[in-house]
């Protein structure tokens, strides 16, 4: 994971190549996450031909993966891609509600970086506002003492990062993740 996440970190890595990246972590996250999820036995066409036992998702087990706008998505597609039977679901935090989404299913809530928490929290307080039971939160970093806090607050939402950092930072123009993923660094006003 280490060697994953510290190619994100990189400055000279941006567009297709840092997006390709988080795609990476979100596949490593998924095994964590994945731990959370029920699985059952199944029959799988094996490559040697014979029907093989296999395993897969129970049907609510397969979650809907929530990526926070614009910078979540690339992590999201990774947890995506590995969890098969789950939804890809985007929310704009700063532009619409939350979509409403199956409480019996899983959600996993998705953010490149959570800093302060705030949009994540208000995610987190709209679905436990509508019964979602089974809430995951999973980020390429965060702020460790926020994401403490956002577990204290939060005791029945499960938690994976792919790094914690002891170091607060919001990025601007070239150092802002989402510029960074969408090669919108020199724009002025970067305030997609």
């Amino acid at each position: 994971m280490r060697l994953a996440v510290d190619r994100t970190r990189q400055g000279a890595v941006t567009g297709p190549e840092l997006a390709n990246a988080h795609r990476n972590v979100g596949r490593l996250l998924a095994a964590d996450i994945a731990n959370q999820l029920a699985i059952e036995e199944c029959i799988i066409e094996h490559s040697t031909g014979p029907r093989q036992d296999g395993v897969r998702l129970l049907k609510t087990s397969q979650p809907v993966v929530v990526p926070l706008m614009r910078a979540g998505l690339f992590v999201a597609e990774g947890i995506w891609e590995m969890l098969p039977g789950a939804a890809l679901m985007p929310w704009f935090p700063n532009t619409t509600a939350i979509p409403t989404l199956p409480s019996e299913r899983p959600t996993i809530l998705v953010d490149a970086v959570i800093n302060s928490g705030r949009s994540m929290q208000l995610a987190l307080d709209a679905l436990k506002e509508r019964g979602s039971q089974n809430i995951i939160v999973a980020t390429l970093v965060g702020y460790r003492p926020t994401l403490e806090a956002m577990a204290e607050g939060n005791p029945t939402v499960t938690f994976v990062a792919g790094r914690a950092s002891d170091r607060s930072y919001c990025g601007r123009g070239g150092t802002d993740t989402g510029a960074r993923l969408f090669g919108t660094m020199s724009w002025e006003n970067e305030n997609i």
